[in-house]
């Protein structure tokens, strides 16, 4: 994919592929806008997965697999990872070509204005979802209640700092509050624990066998963070441990030298085998973590916490309560088909309780179109598809900074400016062209909306109603998937979907076509009216419309159509994702012990 230059003969066109996270985009912007200073011409593309079929993966399927496998097939030329969602050991055909410099690696404590550890009541109640973070702070403040929680990272504050709090402070990394902008929130850094092993640290990885992109990146690349990211993490490669064990490590510059602190402790903090090694002469960065980690099983570590330990989680052992989402949500336990691509919505579903299938059961297909008028006073998107399309198409996107842009939501506006597009109007709020409309300035002269062939024309006729001569271009549209995996028709067909999603009429079409009219037990949630209004065509009768079109309006809309389950309050024993970058996201199975003489750094 990657080319030998652009057009005018100065740097290298590469795709960044990205998951759609809000996090996962603040970790790859800067690295595009850092090749882009350097004459390279840089696109952002999402990369989300689309099920739970891990047949062939390299690792589980989930975003960070996704996101490698994309890269191994060549649909991107770089990837952005946190460096703790990487397994430990090498994957062929991939190689970490950049480390950028690192955030502050250190954890930091999130509660109200003014109150520190100390200054914690006794009993305080304290979330997270790290067995590390959890058994260090049984060591300082014996006291608290530890509870297990999920979800992102505005989430987890919510627990703390919103309307419905239920903690008293939670703990996350730096890294993750200052990329977020949330660094507002700290209340302190908790220098007296030791970080996850690479916490704070980013991997930019591409093919082996990609030269000139390999070359490009080495300009981004800090020796002393590959250094200090390599040494860590060699210390979790030679203790093979898995994903729930509690191991923290830290490696700094001392001098013309580098020191790293490392640690393993029980459940319970009241175990611990913790040492220190510095060196002042060259030495390879996993040498020197993994003679730490043999210092460690020497002085006893395998006996302290169950190294081998393959699990998922073990986070039982290591919390008091387990109360993985917020209060007062009724979704706890309740099973949802979003027949999209996995994002921004399913990640609001997922942070209220639910499950989530997100199984796309509708496809773009471009349609020709003819040459896009370059004189309109504005252009108006009104969905990331219609910027996808276009992008692909070859149109550039740049040119559109003569035009005023305007694009309906958070998630259309991404799609441009990832493109580097300036869009001057986006509606805060609801994702409509409603709330487009409204916002729209009355004027004269012509705007340009390229979307689907499928659109409702509530937005070119409110649009006209302001005084604006408006084309309305089809670009592409959708049709049904090809095919349904056969877990999902047959989980449907059991009644095991507590609710489907119709976000648009083509999506509601699809599930018509393709899945059949819903069981009884099933209801049907509607992204709002235009949605309602396709699937009432069909026949389907709608338990609820979301208010708003985003994911507070889409979780409200849910909690009114089920009702409350008797054990709403317990969290279902179904497999959760970990978003907390010290219990990595992926996890290779764990490596048997050598059986090598343990020696002792100097």
């Amino acid at each position: 994919m990657t080319s030998s230059g652009d057009d005018s003969g100065r740097g290298l066109r590469l795709v960044l592929g990205t998951r759609g996270s809000e996090l996962a985009l603040t970790e790859s912007r800067p690295i595009a806008d850092a090749l882009r200073a350097l004459g390279h011409a840089v696109e952002l593309r999402t990369i989300r997965t689309e099920g739970d079929d891990d047949g062939g993966s390299l690792v589980r399927a989930d975003g960070t697999a996704a996101l490698r496998e994309a890269l191994l097939a060549g649909e991107v030329d770089l990837a952005v990872h946190s460096f703790t969602d990487l397994p430990t050991a090498p994957t062929p055909g991939l190689v970490v070509a950049a480390v950028p410099p690192r955030q502050d690696p250190h954890d930091a404590l999130c509660a109200t204005p003014g109150v520190t550890l100390r200054r914690l009541p006794p009993g305080a109640r304290v979330g997270t979802g790290s067995p590390l973070r959890s058994g260090q702070l049984r060591v300082l403040r014996p006291d608290l209640t530890l509870v297990d929680i999920r979800g992102d990272v505005p989430t987890r504050l919510a627990r703390v700092l919103g309307p419905e709090a239920d903690l008293d402070a939670v703990v996350l990394a730096v890294a993750e509050l200052r990329r977020l902008g949330l660094a507002d929130a700290i209340t302190e850094v908790l220098y007296q624990m030791l970080p996850a092993p690479a916490q704070g640290a980013l991997a930019v990885e591409c093919r082996a066998d990609d030269a000139a992109t390999l070359a490009a990146l080495t300009a981004l690349d800090d020796p002393d963070t590959r250094f200090a990211a390599t040494a860590e993490r060699a210390v979790l490669a030679e203790l093979g441990a898995g994903c729930a064990a509690p191991i923290g490590a830290l490696c700094v510059r001392e001098g013309i030298g580098h020191r790293l602190n490392a640690k393993v402790i029980s459940p319970d903090g009241r175990r611990a085998v913790g040492l220190g090694s510095a060196v002042y002469t060259p030495i390879d960065a996993d040498e020197f973590g993994r003679r730490m980690a043999r210092s460690l099983l020497a002085a006893g570590a395998a006996d302290v916490t169950p190294l081998g330990d393959g699990r998922a989680s073990r986070l039982t052992d290591f919390h008091d309560d387990q109360a993985p989402w917020a209060p007062g949500t009724r979704l706890v336990g309740r099973r949802v088909l979003l027949p999209s691509a996995d994002g921004p919505l399913a990640d609001a579903l997922r942070a209220a309780g639910a499950q989530v299938d997100c199984v796309p059961l509708t496809r773009t297909v471009p349609v020709v179109f003819p040459r896009l008028p370059r004189d309109a006073h504005w252009v108006v998107f009104t969905s990331p598809t219609a910027v996808r399309v276009l992008a692909e198409g070859g149109y550039p996107l740049q040119s559109l900074g003569r035009s005023g842009v305007a694009a309906v939501g958070a998630a259309t506006r991404r799609a441009l400016e990832e493109h580097g597009v300036r869009v001057a109007l986006s509606p805060e709020g609801s994702a409509s062209a409603a709330a487009l409309a409204r916002a729209f300035p009355s004027g004269t002269g012509r705007v340009l909306i390229p979307g689907s062939a499928l659109s409702s024309p509530e937005l070119a006729e409110a649009l006209r109603a302001k005084g604006w001569t408006v084309m309305a271009i089809p670009i592409y549209t959708t049709v049904p998937a090809d095919r349904v995996p056969a877990e999902v028709s047959e989980a449907w067909q059991r009644g095991d979907y507590d609710a489907v999603i119709v976000t648009a009429g083509s999506v509601t079409a699809a599930v018509h076509a393709l899945l059949g009219e819903p069981p009884a037990t099933t209801a049907v949630v509607a992204f709002g009216e235009p949605s309602a209004a396709a699937a009432s065509g069909f026949g389907l009768r709608i338990a609820a419309v979301a208010a708003t079109q985003d994911g507070p309006g889409l979780v409200a809309a849910l909690a009114d159509a089920l009702p409350p389950t008797p054990d709403a309050a317990t969290p279902p024993t179904r497999n959760v994702s970990h978003t907390d970058d010290s219990v990595s996201s992926v996890c290779e199975p764990p490596q048997p012990h050598t059986g090598t003489t343990p020696d002792r750094t100097t």
